[in-house]
């Protein structure tokens, strides 16, 4: 892909749309062999490229993807994979999952159990590589913050929250994630703090 700006989304299209965002995020991924540090990288490169309204659009897309995944029973597989959980760490949590693309996002909010599909690559869950690097990107190409710019994500999470504390429940519910457990139980008790 040519990273001249004007020219960085001529394969995508004119502009960055729902296709072209998750086209971007894929594209990144899979440029950088499925390496989570390198796939940020890439991305902020691909942003730095852009024009001030393609990476305004951007950052609204993956924000209200993060939106998305702002509910209890992605937050409850989140401890479960991952064990204990600040609170403040759900965003950097949130843009690591986006980071693996639309099916993974889709798939997550469709059945929270189908995190278990990125444990492989969990120690990167709460990296920073992602932290804010869209509104640096957006910083950086125009020189001001993206309009209506939320870093928070909606105030609070939607769905049922699951009682963590029960196996039973948590068996019916996660059965991915509970086998997962079981075969790594140094993850740790789930709980969101």
């Amino acid at each position: 892909m040519d990273n001249s700006r004007g020219d960085s989304l001529r394969c995508y299209g004119t502009s960055v749309n729902e296709e072209t965002f998750w086209a971007v995020v894929a594209d990144c991924r899979r440029e950088s062999a499925n390496d989570t540090e390198l796939a940020s990288r890439i991305l902020f490169r691909r942003l730095r490229s852009l024009s001030p309204a393609d990476v305004t659009e951007f950052v609204r897309l993956w924000e209200r993807a993060r939106s998305r995944l702002s509910s209890w029973p992605v937050t409850d597989a989140v401890c479960l994979l991952l064990g204990s959980v600040e609170e403040e760490d759900l965003c950097q949590i949130q843009d690591w999952i986006i980071s693996y693309g639309r099916t993974a996002v889709e798939g997550i909010i469709e059945d929270s159990d189908n995190l278990v599909e990125l444990a492989a690559d969990a120690s990167n869950a709460r990296a920073l590589w992602f932290d804010e690097f869209m509104t640096e990107a957006h910083i950086v190409v125009s020189g001001t913050w993206p309009l209506g710019y939320d870093p928070d994500g909606p105030e609070d999470l939607i769905g049922e929250r699951t009682d963590l504390r029960d196996p039973e429940i948590i068996d019916r519910k996660f059965p991915r994630l509970t086998a997962f457990r079981h075969l790594h139980p140094e993850v740790g008790s789930p709980e969101l703090r």
